[in-house]
């Protein structure tokens, strides 16, 4: 009796020894995925032994392949087959020499959102950049097939990207395609009102990998306005037909005038040409005159002129029989004037000198006048 008792005893000692020296196992193994890979993590409770990890992929049929590593993290991208369909999961056990821990083991992962997995890996929707455009609000982000080229999750993929846009005018999804080839991706949305902000929310997938939500808003105002140049350009138009007309005038006028200073000589040659004696300046004499001219006043004794008939007044007629026939100074001066209107401006008076004193008259007809000659 006593013998099992020590043997029992033997053999728990021997028991807890071994386990006294054993690698303690890592803990809070812990998965992180995005778009550009799978990272695992985990904590060991005691560092300060020299001690490594192994980490080891499994997909749902078999296990992968295994690294070592003296991190506590270890990026395993590179290890996964097929990963966007497949589904993982990851053991990590501490290496010491030639001891080894109990494993560790993570939840399961997977990109394929239909999967069944504990954690699902979803791509960032890249960043949107949102602009008015034609009265719509423009959207425009870089193509994840482009953006996410390394990442596991599009290996060996050959499908676009189908993305959708939602706006919270209407909550409606319209769903659109992104070639692979295209390195931008665009689009336009409408809103029905002027909100004065403009959100979108934006969503996608490529196969059976999906993007995390991204929205996106706009401030300011999206309606469409006629451009500048829409006067600009017209008026300008206008100012440079008017003085490509104007340039044209000048030029063919100055033309014109050159060509009749150069035909006008030959058509008229001695237009131009004036005579010896036109050309010689004109001498003007001035006009003699007499240097004294007095007008004599009149006199106070006036001579009386006797007018004796001809006679051959006598012939004219019983009528003009009478012996003395008197003319007055007034018939006297008509007659003159009538026989000389034709040649002289001013009539002549008759050659002999009437003296007359003041206060006589000639048959009546008013005061004698003084005639010299």
């Amino acid at each position: 009796m006593r013998i099992q008792i020590f043997i029992g005893v033997l053999i728990l000692i021997q028991k807890s020894a071994s386990e006294a020296v054993s690698l303690p196992s890592p803990v809070n193994v812990s998965i992180q995925c995005d778009s550009y890979g799978v990272e695992v993590r985990w904590e060991y409770p005691d560092l300060s032994q020299d001690v490594y990890f192994q980490v080891k992929v499994k997909d749902e049929f078999n296990e992968r392949d295994s690294k070592i590593t003296k991190n506590l993290h270890l990026n395993i991208s590179r290890m996964l087959f097929n990963p966007a369909f497949n589904r993982y999961c990851v053991n990590v056990m501490a290496v010491r020499g030639g001891e080894k821990s109990e494993p560790t083991k993570s939840d399961t992962f997977s990109y394929n959102k239909y999967a069944t997995a504990n954690i699902k890996c979803y791509l960032d929707f890249p960043e949107v950049e949102l602009s008015p455009k034609d009265g719509k609000l423009h959207v425009q982000f870089t193509n994840p097939l482009q953006l996410y080229r390394n990442s596991p999750a599009l290996l060996n993929l050959t499908d676009n990207l189908e993305y959708c846009i939602e706006t919270e005018e209407d909550k409606k999804e319209v769903c659109k395609t992104c070639e692979k080839t295209q390195n931008t991706c665009e689009t336009s949305t409408v809103f029905s009102n002027h909100r004065g902000e403009y959100c979108v929310n934006l969503t996608g997938r490529i196969g059976q990998g999906f993007f995390n939500l991204r929205s996106s808003c706009f401030t300011g105002d999206i309606r469409s306005y006629p451009p500048v140049t829409v006067y600009v350009y017209p008026v300008l138009g206008v100012v440079l037909t008017l003085l490509f007309i104007t340039v044209v005038i000048m030029l063919l006028a100055k033309k014109f005038d050159s060509e009749m200073k150069r035909k006008v000589p030959s058509m008229f040659p001695n237009f131009f040409v004036f005579p010896s004696h036109l050309s010689t300046p004109l001498n003007m004499e001035p006009e003699k005159t007499e240097p004294h001219l007095q007008i004599e006043p009149p006199e106070d004794t006036i001579e009386q002129t006797t007018l004796i008939p001809s006679s051959n007044d006598e012939d004219l007629g019983s009528s003009d029989s009478e012996d003395d026939r008197s003319y007055g100074f007034n018939d006297l001066v008509e007659d003159e004037q009538s026989d000389q209107s034709g040649v002289y401006d001013c009539p002549h008076a008759p050659r002999q000198r009437q003296e007359m004193s003041p206060g006589d008259t000639v048959d009546g007809y008013g005061p004698k006048l003084v005639l010299k000659v």
